[in-house]
């Protein structure tokens, strides 16, 4: 706990209280309480998990650009598309893991569409 920053300790202590194991949060109250952290040492903390905070969320609600979308669209099908959905997710990007696949759900339907109209216009052709 003495290597973590002001603000990950505090963070700790507050708001991932739930997260970790009572003799974790004991050892980081202990350690802020020998740090002898002044009031603008505490409110600079604070602010700096609120930035932290503001990050994750603007992370996560990042969409995917056009080319992407198109190239998601193009290639719905195959491991590396599906695999590269997956690192947006692991990434924290949630919003880009879920464009990846409804854009490859999009490609996928209008494949069998185009390809079920196809069908059914040769079948009237050739009958």
């Amino acid at each position: 706990m003495e290597k973590r920053s002001d603000s990950e300790l505090l963070e700790i202590v507050t708001k991932l209280r739930n997260d970790y194991q009572p003799e974790a949060i004991e050892a980081a109250e202990l350690v802020i309480k020998n740090r002898n952290l002044s009031a603008d040492q505490i409110e600079q903390a604070k602010q700096e998990i609120k930035e932290k905070e503001i990050a994750i969320t603007e992370k996560e609600n990042e969409p995917l650009n056009t080319g992407q979308k198109i190239l998601f669209f193009m290639f719905f099908w195959g491991v590396i598309p599906w695999a590269m959905a997956g690192t947006f997710k692991t990434s924290g990007y949630l919003k880009q893991y879920k464009d990846a696949w409804r854009f490859m759900k999009y490609g996928l339907f209008t494949f069998l569409g185009l390809n079920g109209l196809i069908f059914l216009i040769l079948y009237f052709i050739f009958n």
